[in-house]
């Protein structure tokens, strides 16, 4: 090719680069040049399924997404790292002592509450007490409160657990003002968020709007940069997603898995994390003796009826993970010689026999209702069809599954299980399915598994507790089949690529994010 040809065709292509970036649309260009930092100013807008309904009072706020949507007002004292191990946050440091029992805190300076009155041993000793008093979640093995000096707080432990800091990144590490709470009481204190974070809190109407504005006070220098915080929940998911499309979002999350490519193609951000620990399962009534699933083979013939591939495929669109035990690959508790239940209906017929039911039988399936699970749970019901299982479908809602599953209920044959919040697997083992009665009471919790769940959680180091929490998912699926699991989910959200850091979607921890980090480039 001659000379004056080939620069003839370098200037074409420098005018249409030119072109692409110059008027490459805001959705389709890919090449939006970015600002060379933070931005102060504006008001960022997000929104999800569901509003709190105790958002104020940590002992109360046991929804993850209520701890969502107070995380600008009300900060933990630890939180998590993208492997979902918790990392220091209101505290600066921390010795465990396995031998003593017990755990020192040492408490960051120079933190105000939004009333202006000071975080301090005094403040955290007050709160952990609060939820010692409410016995919430993860303070089964707290004995007490020492408060060493101003900054210093010691909790002493009935017998030594290693998940009680991975459960102070979560709701029991939620700090809020004791001063506001003696002067204006539990009911004001939940419907009004006092805490050390970034924003503080203007307005909460019920199912419509939370507001935050830029606190001043805020310990670290310099943030946040937004000036206010907006939560919109808003049930339907076409109703949420399209006002994200009309600009009146700047981020939104439980984007359905069919529109995850569609926002891709048009150039949205996408962010994906794997949530908390767990999968989505069918759990059976295995510890009632008079139900067919206290027979281990009935349990097993459930796992093989049902093909996790196609539902991954078909109904997720490939943005779940199908699993063969209680955990995603690439966690630190996911056990590689787990066998688990690969699709087999031949087998399931085939164990039903043996267990007495060469005919079928008949049960039901209570699960949570909403678009996706209706869809899989009529998809499931066909596969456990095909075998022999009859499972009529019980569609509950959010209230009466709660009542079930977390407050010592009884169900009838199946009950759905989603996953765990907490990234920490030895909590969710520990806190959801190791018997006791509070969580999923129904469900077989034989010995063994149970002792190697208290071993792992017990473990003076991390490789202890990782070989034991690996042999308590060998023993979860392929001795007892406590839990038929399907898929691993994700949390995934939709963001404009104005939106700068807000840490949506960026760890394990489903409450996570980072209000005092995030920025809108003007």
């Amino acid at each position: 090719m001659r000379k004056k040809e080939v620069f003839s065709k370098l200037v074409c292509i420098g005018i249409a680069l030119c072109f692409m970036a110059i008027f490459g649309s805001a959705q389709g260009a890919t090449t939006t040049p970015q600002s060379s930092g933070p931005q102060y100013g504006g008001t960022f807008k997000f929104s999800d399924v569901w509003d709190g309904v105790s958002i104020g009072y940590p002992p109360k706020n046991f929804r993850f997404f209520s701890h969502r949507q107070v995380t600008p007002a009300i900060e933990t004292l630890f939180r998590s790292d993208k492997t979902g191990r918790p990392v220091p946050w209101l505290v600066t440091g921390f010795k465990e002592n396995a031998a003593a029992k017990n755990i020192t805190l040492t408490l960051r300076r120079g933190v105000k509450f939004h009333d202006g009155t000071d975080f301090n041993a005094e403040a955290v000793k007050w709160n952990l007490g609060q939820s010692m008093s409410a016995k919430s979640p993860g303070t089964e093995k707290l004995m007490s409160i020492d408060v060493i000096d101003d900054y210093t707080v010691r909790i002493n432990l009935t017998e030594w657990d290693n998940t009680v800091i991975s459960n102070l990144a979560q709701g029991l590490g939620m700090i809020i003002s004791p001063t506001a709470y003696k002067k204006n009481g539990e009911e004001w204190c939940a419907k009004n968020p006092v805490g050390t974070g970034p924003f503080q809190f203007v307005s909460w109407e019920k199912d419509v709007r939370t507001v935050y504005k830029k606190f001043d006070g805020y310990w670290q220098k310099g943030k946040p940069y937004l000036d206010r915080v907006e939560y919109i929940p808003i049930g339907d998911g076409l109703t949420r997603q399209f006002s994200f499309i009309k600009g009146e979002m700047d981020l939104v999350l439980s984007v359905a898995n069919k529109d995850v490519a569609g926002f891709e193609k048009d150039g949205y951000v996408i962010s994906r994390s794997r949530i908390g620990s767990g999968a989505t399962a069918i759990i059976p009534d295995s510890a009632n003796p008079k139900s067919p699933f206290a027979d281990i083979r009935l349990r097993q013939a459930l796992s093989y009826a049902i093909d996790a591939e196609t539902i991954s495929k078909t109904i997720y669109f490939g943005e779940v993970e199908p699993t063969n035990q209680w955990i995603y690959k690439g966690h630190w508790g996911y056990n590689p010689s787990v066998v688990g239940y690969p699709y087999n209906p031949a087998k399931a017929k085939q164990l039903l026999a043996e267990a007495g039911y060469p005919n079928g039988l008949k049960t039901k399936l209570l699960y949570r209702t909403n678009p996706e699970w209706d869809k899989t749970f009529i998809a499931i019901q066909g596969y456990l069809k095909a075998v022999g299982i009859d499972a009529e479908l019980d569609p509950s809602e959010v209230g009466r599954y709660d009542q079930i599953v977390l407050q010592g209920g009884k169900w009838e044959g199946l009950i759905c299980n989603s996953v765990s919040p907490f990234p920490d697997v030895a909590t969710g083992l520990n806190v959801m399915y190791s018997g006791g009665g509070r969580y999923f009471s129904q469900m077989l919790a034989p010995d063994d598994y149970v002792k190697a769940i208290k071993n792992g959680i017990s473990a003076p180091d991390f490789e202890t507790k990782q070989k034991w929490i690996q042999e308590a998912m060998k023993l979860m699926i392929d001795k007892y089949c406590l839990q038929s699991t399907i898929f691993s989910r994700s949390d995934i959200g939709a963001s404009r690529k104005s939106l700068h850091n807000h840490g949506f979607c960026g760890t394990p921890n489903t409450t996570f994010w980072t209000p005092e980090d995030t920025w809108i480039e003007k």
